[in-house]
């Protein structure tokens, strides 16, 4: 019987790596000992050199790679290996008990034994064997040892599932079951680069849940050069179960930030665009089977331009371990650089290309282990200054052509990014207001936290929470007003009114952090109603 009868008959969908293109040579100047490193146009293309300035990764870090196998002997590889430290090698016992006896390093889940490596031989080919070497090696190839490459991170725990046969192609039932056993396992990111038409609910399912655990999962998009919007393509497609974002879809993007010929796009299903072309980095590398490039390219596609992201992930992970997923996501697509594609495209390739060194320096705002960073006086907006822009005061609103984000100037002349459009008609009535500049001017602004409603404007809850807060003004840090709970409708009545339910916007968890808390309102206390829009009436703005 063929894949597919099987497939058809056990009634598991099928997934597949996405197609790998081979591509011409391109160099860029090497920036580390890493002898190969002058061929990783994407790390420039990032801004990770910038970004290593703050960190080059940590072993606390996990990313699963869910693929075909990874080369678990490579030079460049071995030390970032993730190893279960539960179990003991070779003894035949689930020592641990997670399931598994003797996962020391992982699990193939197509051939239901613990050596999750490439299949070689009759019937393979060299992209489907080699495609999770060159993924591993994108995300966490060892950094300044003078051999080879490096990845996005120096240093991390690489975990490797097999859940893709000897020519890439899988069932979702093995790809559910990897995510299953890299959240049991406390993997902190999972990589997807695979993709397929269906939309099967178990695998869906599952990356439910490993996003309930706090677990960032980051999907390749796919290569047809075709709207997802029209023709989803799964995972990437998949939503949670409130409507929210569960996995982070990425798009490829070239050499010169335009759209990768061959890349998906789409409104729903893109979040951000990363380097997917041209792509140099370690291979599957085995003397004794024909196999002695340690090292190759120039490969291209959505496989690549994923785990580039993946790396960014962890990179911020090794600098802020308290963020999750929403945080990871919003800050990624926050930092991103424009992209320089046709109209065609416009708002169908996430909210720009990946920049490592702004999202780094983003996530300090979101982050509690970052600390408190230095607040401007918190009258100093009153008096409008220049900025470094010409014709741009501090306390503008201003956007460039190909940023999707509208920003704040503010008294230090930094650009602060508003948390969404709601957030910006607290602040404005209409887009009218909106400076526009252009990308490299915007670029001359350093990158401060996010801009939250205004004070009094509106009421705020978290989204699926009852409880209902006015935002107050706070004297202490502009930026992060005041939430007071009101605790009872009779209050709020009192308050604004028989419409008062009219004023609530429903705020992301993550967003809500980023407000200060206050005592809870227990008896009425004055407001000045004539501030306040409703949610219809910031909508008709918008």
């Amino acid at each position: 019987m063929s894949h597919a009868t099987i497939l058809s008959t056990m009634r598991f969908l099928s997934f597949a790596i996405i197609g790998i293109l081979l591509l011409p040579h391109w160099a860029f100047a090497r920036t580390s000992d890493d002898p190969d490193q002058e061929f990783l146009w994407h790390l420039e293309q990032i801004n990770a050199p910038d970004a290593w300035d703050v960190s080059t990764g940590s072993s606390d870090v996990i990313v699963a790679v869910i693929d075909a196998g990874v080369d678990h002997n490579h030079e460049d590889l071995s030390d970032n290996f993730w190893v279960n430290e539960g179990e003991i090698a070779g003894n035949g016992i689930d020592d641990e008990g997670n399931g598994y006896i003797d996962d020391t390093y992982g699990w193939d889940f197509v051939h239901e034994d613990n050596t999750p490596i490439p299949v070689t031989g009759s019937g393979s080919d060299f992209p489907s064997i080699t495609h999770g070497t060159i993924i591993a090696g994108l995300i966490g190839a060892v950094g300044d040892n003078q051999q080879g490459i490096v990845g996005v991170n120096w240093d991390v725990q690489i975990m490797v599932l097999r859940a893709l046969n000897h020519v890439g192609i899988g069932d979702s039932r093995d790809v559910a079951r990897a995510i299953e056993y890299a959240a049991q396992n406390d993997a902190d990111i999972i990589n997807l680069s695979l993709a397929g038409d269906a939309n099967d609910p178990a695998l869906r399912d599952a990356i439910q849940e490993a996003y309930n655990a706090g677990i960032t999962v980051i999907v390749a998009v796919g290569n047809e050069d075709r709207d997802t919007d029209r023709f989803p393509s799964y995972p990437s497609c998949f939503e949670g179960d409130d409507g929210e974002d569960i996995v982070i879809g990425v798009a490829s993007s070239d050499l010169w930030d335009d759209k990768s010929d061959f890349s998906n796009y789409g409104e729903d299903c893109v979040d951000i665009s990363a380097p997917g072309e041209r792509i140099y980095s370690t291979q599957y590398d085995n003397a004794s089977k024909g196999f002695t490039d340690a090292y190759g390219g120039f490969w291209g596609g959505t496989s690549f331009a994923a785990p580039v992201v993946s790396g960014a992930a962890a990179l911020l992970l090794s600098a802020y371990p308290d963020l999750d997923p929403d945080d990871v996501r919003i800050i990624l697509q926050l930092s991103a650089d424009p992209l320089d594609a046709s109209s065609e495209y416009d708002g169908k390739l996430g909210t720009g290309r990946l920049n490592l060194a702004a999202a780094l320096e983003l996530a300090a705002s979101f982050s509690e282990v970052a600390g408190d960073a230095p607040e401007p006086d918190p009258e100093e907006d009153a008096a409008p200054g220049e900025s470094n822009i010409p014709g741009v005061v501090v306390g503008d609103f201003i956007k460039a052509p190909s940023f999707s984000t509208v920003y704040l100037v503010d008294s230090e002349t930094t650009r602060r990014p508003f948390m969404n459009d709601i957030a910006y008609f607290t602040h404005a009535d209409s887009f009218d207001e909106i400076v526009m500049v252009e990308d490299d001017q915007l670029r001359l602004l350093d990158l401060r936290g996010l801009v939250v409603t205004k004070e009094d404007v509106v009421l705020v809850k978290i989204q699926s929470d009852p409880r209902t807060y006015k935002v107050e003004k706070n004297l202490g840090s502009k930026y992060e007003p005041i939430l007071r709970e009101i605790e009872t409708e009779e209050i709020a009545i009192s308050m604004y009114g028989s419409r008062w339910a009219d004023y609530i916007v429903d705020v992301e968890p993550t967003f809500f952090t980023k407000y200060d808390t206050g005592a809870p309102i227990d008896e009425v206390v004055a407001v000045d109603v004539s501030k306040l829009k409703t949610r219809e009436e910031i909508a008709a703005s918008s």
